[in-house]
């Protein structure tokens, strides 16, 4: 049994792990191409920025044949970024297939890998730490290392369709938010850099202004980072006599070859419109950015709460459904 220091180098040992893992899986898949069905692959271009264009429709091609195959082979094992991949978006290749029995079981095996990996990111209670881990993978895209395949056992409907949620949050405390900031505008430097030694528009000088608009906060007072997000693909799925669920799969279903083929809605080019639905959350929220630059917001005075926070992520001003942008 391997022993570890910390939370961080245990990490750092799984990630290397999962990537041999991941490299025998495609071998697996590729020893399997003569007995695969696809049922369903869709491809779409990257966005190439980090910037979320509200107004862009996201064009989706059905993929047929090789190139389908090949596709999904890629999105079942591929964590590294691709030639145009921005570090803030994943690779999204949905879609159905039925595998053989032999790698169904490697990404049984592999999803394992991917999901103790990110309870054990979960552990690790500073923003900077767990950057410490994917900074030895600078290569490598974090949440397409930790979402897992979803294996259905007897697939009997896919529907496909988008869900424009607009935007995703966390709830911090400012003082929180403060020693993380203070932390992560260190960590490069062997004394605090000052506003007259940060060059305009650099990082450390966002990070001071940040800092400083903030302390004039009570360190308790709650505040939300709000990021706007693309449109994220979900399918009803229903599995033998289970109820029909929504699932989020940037990824294709698999399931063993063998199983009838699945009834498929498929995924159609999302076409962007304005929606009339507003995210309750976002409702609790000051209309204007409190620091512009983080992407932070006050709560309005009446909702604002004091003490210690219950859950970061949790609570009616979170919105977060997208876990892959």
């Amino acid at each position: 049994m391997e022993l570890h220091l910390s939370a961080i180098s245990e990490a750092i040992a799984l990630v290397n792990r999962l990537k041999t893992e991941l490299e025998v899986l495609y071998s697996v898949l590729q020893a399997s191409v003569d007995h695969v069905e696809v049922h369903a692959i869709y491809g779409m271009e990257f966005r190439h920025d980090n910037a979320v264009h509200d107004a862009d429709p996201i064009v989706v091609r059905q993929l047929e044949g090789a190139e389908a195959v090949e596709a999904a082979f890629e999105a079942l094992t591929c964590i590294t970024l691709k030639i145009g991949q921005s570090p803030k978006e994943t690779l999204r290749v949905p879609g159905a297939i039925a595998l053989p029995r032999l790698a169904i079981d490697k990404i049984v095996q592999t999803n394992a890998l991917r999901n103790e990996l990110a309870t054990l990111i979960g552990t690790i209670k500073k923003t900077n730490d767990r950057r410490l881990v994917w900074k030895k993978f600078q290569d490598i895209s974090p949440k397409q290392a930790m979402r897992s395949t979803h294996v259905l056992d007897d697939p009997q409907n896919i529907n496909f369709y988008w869900d424009d949620t607009g935007s995703s949050g966390t709830r911090h405390s400012a003082g929180e938010l403060i020693e993380d900031w203070e932390e992560l505008l260190n960590q490069n430097h062997d004394r605090r850099p000052t506003m007259d030694g940060a060059p305009e528009g650099s990082i450390e000088r966002t990070l001071l202004v940040a800092i400083d608009l903030l302390s004039k906060l009570d360190p308790n007072e709650q505040v939300a980072i709000r990021r706007p997000v693309k449109p994220h693909i979900r399918a009803r799925v229903r599995d033998g006599d289970d109820k029909v669920k929504p699932i989020i799969c940037p990824v294709p279903f698999v399931y063993e070859i063998g199983c009838p083929r699945p009834k498929i809605k498929p995924l159609l080019t999302y076409e962007p419109c304005n929606s009339s639905k507003k995210a309750t959350g976002r409702a609790l929220l000051e209309l204007e950015p409190h620091i512009e630059s983080m992407n932070l917001y006050r709560y309005e005075e009446k909702y604002r709460e004091y003490g210690p926070l219950r859950n970061k992520k949790a609570g009616p001003q979170s919105t977060h459904a997208d876990t892959e942008e």
